[in-house]
């Protein structure tokens, strides 16, 4: 009888913990819905001199656009509106982009001309 109620009354008092670890899993989940239909917008200038600092961070592909690599960035603006809003508030026009890449994280890369 003694190790039932001992068993009872360490449930009770463990109750509550299992509640606030399955509400911060929702939490995490939702917090990482919001991350996935939101995200970043990283915005990359490409300069007319390549140097060699910036060999690795500028692709050869939107350094040189094809037609396709163009017209797939200008339907990726299109479609993603957090993309047209950050070229909004730096003040760059839609036709400079050249292309538009996704980061592993789910992000975009916008390269403007």
């Amino acid at each position: 009888m003694k190790k039932f109620v001992t068993l009872v009354l360490a449930a009770v008092l463990l109750a509550p913990l299992g509640v606030g670890l399955a509400t911060g899993t929702a939490c995490a989940q939702t917090a990482r819905q919001a991350a996935n239909t939101n995200p970043r917008v990283t915005v990359i200038i490409i300069r007319d001199y390549i140097g060699p600092d910036d060999f690795q961070q500028v692709p050869r592909t939107y350094r040189y656009p094809s037609a396709q690599t163009y017209a797939k960035g200008q339907e990726e603006i299109r479609n993603t509106p957090n993309i047209r809003a950050a070229l909004q508030r730096r003040g760059i026009p839609a036709r400079n982009v050249n292309g538009v890449q996704t980061a592993f994280n789910g992000g975009k890369i916008v390269y403007v001309k």
